[in-house]
């Protein structure tokens, strides 16, 4: 409980999930969640394969980061549940890319914790997952939003929950925000209801 309150950490409605797969069709290829949680982005995945008549295990392959190692193992119960398999590893996103992510996705799929403080960006300096320099300010969303936008392929596709403050944020952020949009590597923005999610508090 004070992890998830420390950590800005939320479930991801299942409504919001749903959206998410509907817009970006993972229907073939490798799936990347950095902040998979419990899984239920693969799920939702595996569950839109199936309804194009497809099998999710011959069609799908699903890769995941966690920091928290019991909800690692939630997630890989999670997979199993539902017949699927997964490479579901333990480590902290920020500093550790335990799945070399770079250009290798076809879909991201994420709601990382928002808002997050105080990380080490002294670590980071040399990174290439940040192609559009570091925020200067102590957030990060911006963090997050590169790292899903650098795992993609040339044809990769990514939907993610964010803050709803990454969207008008200002300074460094709206820099790295002006760079991607310019790049046109960002299609549609949704926005939802803060009341649409619960922490773990």
């Amino acid at each position: 409980m004070s992890e998830g309150q420390r950590g800005g950490e939320f479930f991801t409605p299942t409504s919001i999930v749903r959206l998410i797969v509907e817009i970006i069709e993972p229907f073939h290829g490798r799936i990347l969640d950095p902040a998979c949680g419990s899984g239920g982005m693969f799920v939702q995945s595996a569950h839109f394969v199936q309804r194009h008549q497809q099998n999710p295990s011959d069609e799908i392959s699903i890769y995941g980061q966690e920091r928290v190692g019991e909800t690692v193992r939630l997630c890989r119960m999670n997979l199993a549940v539902h017949g699927l398999a997964g490479d579901i590893r333990q480590g902290n996103t920020y500093y550790d890319d335990i799945h070399r992510t770079q250009g290798r996705f076809d879909f991201v799929m994420a709601n990382p914790p928002f808002n997050v403080n105080k990380v080490d960006k002294d670590r980071l300096k040399d990174d290439p997952r940040f192609p559009f320099s570091l925020p200067r300010v102590d957030n990060a969303n911006y963090l997050w939003i590169q790292i899903f936008f650098s795992a993609l392929n040339e044809v990769g596709r990514a939907g993610f929950v964010m803050a709803n403050s990454a969207a008008d944020a200002r300074g460094s952020e709206l820099e790295i925000r002006q760079r991607l949009i310019e790049s046109g590597a960002v299609d549609v923005m949704v926005a939802v209801s803060s009341n649409f999610f619960y922490n773990r508090r």
